[in-house]
């Protein structure tokens, strides 16, 4: 998709809510629009310290003068530069640009309504150039995950783990804003096992979400040691059965997140486990979040090509997570080992 397309589909939000600009903010929109640009600084903020104004006639870069430089230079050279000094402000630059006129916003501002909800379905179906930039990313983060997991034996800390793992990611660009290394003990007992020290054991579990260019990789890799007990492997096995499932049969174009799901619980059941489904969310659509849109069984989005999804079946001790777009021609999975 073009700069022009994306302006395109802005501008006809505009006008639908009778506005004269719109300002994207979120670090998602904004590397949505700019093909990957980074408008963070403190990744903890959930406002970047640039903004894309679409206006009815033009399209700019905010920021302020401590930005500027490095959106010229690095982030969005190709786009103009709107700048305002720091100590005072966007206000006055935003009424000039504008012309005084209602603007909108992806977040809660005084400038005019929050149109995060329908700004965000525009970024849900990829173009090709971001595809081939989540082909890149998906092979590095499963290299990233491989590399940090042959350096670790069963007694291996936890947090040693997730350091292995944060800087296999950081090596190839890449953050984490979720990751999990959970010993044999933990991720048994529990489904999001944030590291806190101890042997890993003889199984392990390594779990990551890794950004690049505001597009999400989500990858689990289950580590054995030694020999799992019977009842382990059954569930690890029906946990790659279902995610198989999830990909080959559930996930086709047309359908509704909220149908794929009921296939879901339907594929536990013949795998042995019909509760199973209830222990965690079954994952969902993926992109610019690390899960755009969790399936459930009110979630009415339209499954279509050009969408990416992770789905992640999981059971007591055991859980199965990839990341894979769904093309004209079928899914193409993006984070093989």
């Amino acid at each position: 998709m073009s700069r022009e397309s994306r302006d395109e589909k802005l501008r006809d939000l505009m006008r639908e809510r009778g506005l004269g600009a719109l300002l994207l903010r979120r670090p998602a929109n904004f590397a949505w629009y700019t093909g990957g640009a980074d408008n963070r600084v403190d990744r903890g903020d959930p406002l970047g310290v640039a903004g894309i104004l679409c206006t009815t006639g033009s399209t700019y870069v905010l920021t302020d003068n401590i930005e500027a430089p490095r959106m010229r230079d690095e982030q969005t050279p190709e786009m103009e530069i709107a700048e305002h000094p720091w100590h005072e402000g966007p206000a006055a630059l935003l009424e000039e640009l504008t012309g005084g006129a209602r603007v909108g916003a992806d977040f809660p501002s005084e400038l005019g309504p929050d149109l995060s909800a329908e700004v965000a379905p525009l970024r849900y179906v990829l173009d090709a150039a971001a595809v081939e930039r989540y082909r890149r990313l998906g092979a590095d983060a499963a290299e990233a995950v491989s590399e940090a997991a042959a350096s670790l034996g069963p007694e291996a800390d936890e947090r040693e783990a997730a350091a292995e793992l944060a800087a296999a990611c950081r090596r190839r660009g890449m953050f984490s804003p979720v990751l999990l290394a959970a010993s044999a003990a933990r991720l048994a007992r529990y489904r999001h096992p944030i590291p806190r020290g101890g042997p890993l054991g003889g199984r392990a579990m390594l779990v990551v979400c890794a950004e690049r260019g505001g597009l999400f990789a989500n990858l689990t890799r289950i580590i054995d040691f030694e020999e799992p007990d019977p009842g382990t492997a059954h569930g690890q096995e029906a946990c790659a059965e279902i995610l198989r499932r999830m990909r080959e049969e559930a996930t086709r174009p047309g359908r509704t997140l909220a149908e794929a799901f009921e296939d879901c619980r339907r594929f536990y059941a013949e795998a042995g486990f019909p509760e199973g489904w209830r222990g965690h969310h079954q994952g969902g659509t993926t992109g610019y979040a690390s899960r755009e849109v969790v399936a459930t069984p009110d979630a009415r989005q339209e499954i279509r090509a050009g969408q990416a999804f992770a789905w992640n079946p999981s059971l007591e001790g055991a859980k199965a997570e990839e990341t894979f777009v769904l093309l004209e021609n079928g899914p193409e999975v993006l984070t093989r080992s």
